[in-house]
């Protein structure tokens, strides 16, 4: 199992302490076969076990819909037990806020800090 791997929207590894990291760097339109990529990336780092996820998408300027459900899906699918999405742009916290309106099927927060949005990320690690 990799402790970093490069998705096409940028670096995701996995902290010592059980925490998903994803630094979106290159995401500002994102689509449904990034997602796909994310996904599978996450699987990989993650070897299908459930983690708290930290995503930094202040780069984000636009994800399609199909884009948006696929990184909304269940637990099972995607190996992310809760996600904590760093924001700082208007344009990526109303990217954000899209998504949440789309009810995803497991906790999700929004922040701007990503120190809170670590602290928030290990309170959901489970044993």
């Amino acid at each position: 199992m990799p402790d970093r791997v490069q998705t096409p929207l940028g670096e995701m590894w996995m902290t010592h302490d059980g925490v998903l990291v994803h630094r979106i760097e290159q995401g500002l339109s994102i689509t449904m076969e990034d997602a796909a990529a994310v996904q599978a990336a996450v699987l990989e780092l993650t070897d299908g076990r459930p983690v708290p996820a930290v995503v930094d998408m202040r780069a984000v300027g636009y994800a399609e819909r199909a884009a948006r459900e696929m990184f909304g899906a269940s637990t099972q699918e995607t190996s992310e037990a809760a996600t904590a999405l760093i924001v700082g742009s208007s344009t990526s916290q109303t990217m954000a806020k899209a998504f949440l309106a789309m009810q995803p099927k497991r906790p999700i927060a929004i922040f701007t800090s990503e120190i809170d949005a670590m602290e928030w990320a290990r309170s959901h690690i489970t044993d």
